[in-house]
């Protein structure tokens, strides 16, 4: 049969409470009394049940990230994956777990309710609704938004610099001599999609590049849709020389559109991608991009959200991650 804290505390000669304690709140118990406890419940082959000690410290350990259906599934998504991935070891590190669910989901019957019971916290990625964050709020349920930013009053954000980086990649071009450059814009949330083309606009405005609407296209961020729409483009005999991507993915289709086309790259198109994913190096040639250390974003987002779920203040609820422009082959 297995042992049981009672067995535990006949061992080691503290209560049943102490024992409790030094699982459930192990700061408020000694650390002679820490050593003598977990050596008797190592000795006994003992494990604290999860749903006791959540009950006692009237927490469950674990948190969600939810994740926008457009970007699912997050662990083949070449952005969201490795900040997924970084925001669970961090979970891991304080023993939480973590779980993920979809927007979509949220929609179901039950589908925020069970979130708000079993969750001590929740990290919104990409896209996200107001109304649902707020209602997470009421219920005193820590909310961190990531790689978006939405103006409510205390939520915390943890996006980037995704103006400067439109900036950075359009500078390159038009710095390399280009004087017709299109653009590919994925309709990601408003405010990262608003974002880059403001900086793409902006910037050609500087270096007094002229805008021809004809190669300004906006598309769903994927493969497909930037090979589709370079294929299109490029059907004009006086198509740009030069294209500005608004991530690694539609810039990969958009290249593959440029090879079919008998087009080199740089010589005859040069392409710029955004978010420095692994794509960018596992095309040939390689893609030049603008780099978002989205491991520091999942490691933030989740810091901070602990932070939230143990009651700390967080002086700083708008926190945006700086870019860099990562020059490669295709430019």
């Amino acid at each position: 049969m297995a042992a049981t804290i009672i067995d535990v505390a006949r061992m080691c000669g503290y209560s049943k409470a102490t024992v409790s304690r030094a699982y459930a709140s192990p700061e408020a118990v000694s650390e002679k009394a820490r050593e003598k406890i977990y050596a008797a419940a190592k000795k006994l082959n003992y494990a604290p049940n999860a749903i006791a000690r959540a009950m006692v410290r009237q927490r469950t350990e674990n948190i969600a990230f939810i994740i926008h259906e457009k970007q699912y599934p997050a662990i083949l998504n070449p952005f969201y994956s490795p900040l997924l991935e970084a925001a669970m070891q961090e979970g891991t590190r304080r023993n939480y777990s973590l779980f993920v669910t979809t927007s979509q989901d949220m929609r179901l019957p039950n589908g925020d309710i069970y979130i708000k019971k079993h969750m001590d916290g929740v990290i919104f990625a990409g896209e996200a609704d107001v109304r649902t964050i707020e209602e997470f709020r009421k219920q005193n349920i820590p909310v961190v938004l990531v790689n978006n930013h939405l103006d409510m009053e205390g939520l915390l954000c943890v996006s980037a610099d995704h103006y400067g980086g439109a900036v950075q990649a359009t500078a390159h071009l038009c710095e390399r001599g280009h004087r017709k450059i299109g653009l590919l814009a994925g309709r990601f949330s408003p405010q990262v999609s608003e974002a880059r083309a403001e900086g793409f606009f902006k910037t050609l405005a500087q270096y007094d590049v002229p805008v021809d609407t004809r190669f300004i296209a906006a598309i769903e961020p994927t493969l497909e849709a930037g090979e589709e729409a370079m294929t299109r483009l490029l059907q004009e005999p006086d198509h740009p020389t030069a294209f500005f991507c608004t991530n690694d993915t539609i810039a990969a289709g958009a290249m593959k559109a440029v090879f079919r086309a008998g087009l080199k790259m740089p010589e005859d198109i040069a392409i710029v991608g955004f978010d420095d994913s692994y794509i960018s190096r596992v095309v040939a040639p390689e893609l030049t991009t603008v780099k978002i250390d989205v491991d520091l974003m999942g490691r933030l987002a989740a810091q901070r959200l602990f932070d939230l779920i143990d009651g700390s203040e967080v002086a700083d609820t708008q926190i945006e991650i700086p870019t860099e422009l990562i020059v490669r082959e295709t430019t």
